[in-house]
């Protein structure tokens, strides 16, 4: 699977990674925990209801990083990048929820820090110069 592996495909697996780590994390660990960790309140993080939501949410973020595993595996570069561009999205959600709890810093951070990697995608580092 690393056969081929470049210093430009850190992005992309690294994204892979931690959407496969972020979702298994809260199934060995508390699940409270986690939410307060991501963020949340107190208020949120201590309602067990919401763990069952975050929980299935979390099961299709673990289907994203495996398939961005798969499409590496297949050095699908290209689809590694849409993947990324993807991440912008999922960092202005963080920061819109993050934000409206009263954790702007918090919230910008996801932002700035996904946009990152959104910029990447939109670039085609992944693929790297196509000839």
């Amino acid at each position: 699977m690393f056969t081929n592996f470049q210093y430009r495909h850190l992005p992309a697996l690294f994204t892979a990674a931690a959407q496969c780590w972020g979702t298994i994390w809260p199934l060995i660990s508390s699940t409270r925990g986690v939410l307060l960790h991501y963020g949340l309140p107190e208020r949120v993080a201590d309602v067990p209801e919401t763990w069952t939501v975050w929980h299935v949410g979390n099961a299709r973020t673990a289907c994203l990083g495996i398939l961005m595993f798969t499409f590496y595996a297949q050095r699908r570069y290209d689809v590694l990048d849409i993947f990324l561009m993807g991440t912008g999205y999922l960092g202005l959600v963080d920061c819109y929820i993050l934000w409206n709890e009263g954790l702007p810093g918090t919230g910008l951070f996801r932002l700035l820090s996904s946009s990152v990697f959104a910029a990447l995608g939109l670039v085609g580092f992944t693929q790297g110069p196509t000839s």
